[in-house]
């Protein structure tokens, strides 16, 4: 069986390190717990480091599920922000949160 037991309360800390031991080595990407951002300034420099992740993933046995992930994509929400090339700022309903506060 390759699952942690039900209430390890270490699995997420253990599971965040197998992810960048994992993916250390590949320009660009960045994983966090079961997500991965994979930057790239070229669709052929994406495709290539798209590949050598979905390499490392089938080699670690590790699954996706199709509808979950979002590849080629000129912006993503990741933890709060927008990123894209431009560079990174706050998601709008975080601005309005921080507006509308006390």
């Amino acid at each position: 069986c390759k699952r942690l037991q039900f209430g390890i309360s270490i699995a997420p800390g253990l599971f965040q390190g197998i992810m960048e031991r994992l993916l250390l080595d590949i320009p660009g990407v960045v994983p966090y717990f079961d997500d991965v951002i994979i930057a790239a300034s070229s669709k052929a420099q994406l495709w290539t480091r798209l590949r050598a992740v979905l390499s490392r993933f089938q080699e670690a046995g590790l699954k996706l599920k199709r509808n979950k992930c979002h590849i080629g994509v000129p912006e993503v929400e990741f933890l709060g922000f927008l990123i894209n090339a431009s560079g990174i700022s706050p998601t709008p309903s975080k601005l309005k949160a921080i507006k509308e506060a006390p």
